[in-house]
């Protein structure tokens, strides 16, 4: 029974590092589209902040921009079987909401941890914090977008207001790095406990085998020995008890 019940913890350990691991997987596909959402953001500003552009060349970055805001927003509500992941533990509520005026993250940002047991007496957690990756609300990186679409509306802003806005940016770039980096990381520790998994799960297994299987080349010797002696008896007792003329009457 002990090594039984060791098992089923181990199967259910495994069951929560994978979903960990589908977790972390879905975060580096969705923050590395952050990055090159941003890098694209970078790139535009970089062109917009030629003071040789025109009315009409801003007004193409901006839109393009206002259509990269919206995809990063997608990112930001990514879900994995249901939930959104970049909102703690309120996973049936969106973090972004395009509605706003400007776009923004919601008021009801979580930014609490979701842990999952993956061993005993340890958890981990398996979510990344909005707060890390996109800010509070007003302070996000969809109002800096914001910020750089007013600017970019704005025919007084000149090459410098832009470039300083291309700073803001790589601020972001930076954090959606860093936090990519950290997520690989976990990754990688997840990995490490799966393998421990692996061979607890093994070492449990051999032992339960020791404990309650047959040796069944013994089983295969003791069933042809009583056979034998089956057959013997049989034999015996059919030589011993013969029929007579009573037997015969019946």
């Amino acid at each position: 029974m002990y090594y039984r019940t060791n098992l089923a913890e181990n199967q259910q350990f495994k069951d929560n590092t994978n979903e960990a691991t589908n977790w972390m997987n879905q975060y580096d596909s969705s923050l590395s589209e952050g990055v090159n959402i941003l890098s694209r953001v970078k790139d535009l500003l970089t062109q917009a902040a030629n003071d040789t552009n025109t009315a009409t060349d801003r007004q193409n970055i901006k839109t393009e921009i206002e259509q990269l805001r919206d995809q990063l927003g997608t990112v930001a509500n990514t879900t994995l079987n249901g939930k959104y992941i970049f909102n703690g533990t309120q996973t049936l509520t969106p973090p972004y909401d395009q509605n706003l005026n400007p776009p923004d993250l919601t008021g009801n940002i979580d930014n609490t941890d979701i842990n999952l047991e993956v061993s005993q007496a340890l958890k981990i957690p398996v979510n990344i914090k909005p707060g890390d990756v996109f800010g509070a609300q007003g302070t996000s990186v969809f109002s800096t977008l914001g910020k750089v679409i007013n600017d970019l509306n704005d025919p007084t802003k000149t090459g410098t207001n832009i470039s300083t806005d291309i700073g803001s940016i790589q601020g972001h770039l930076d954090t959606f790095t860093k936090v990519q980096a950290s997520v690989g990381s976990r990754t990688n520790r997840i990995q490490l406990i799966q393998n421990r998994l692996d061979t607890q799960y093994n070492g449990s297994t051999k032992m339960l085998s020791d404990a309650e299987d047959a040796d069944m080349a013994k089983v295969i010797t003791d069933l042809q020995n009583a056979e034998n002696v089956q057959r013997a008896a049989l034999s015996a007792g059919s030589r011993i008890i013969q029929p007579s003329l009573v037997d015969f009457l019946k």
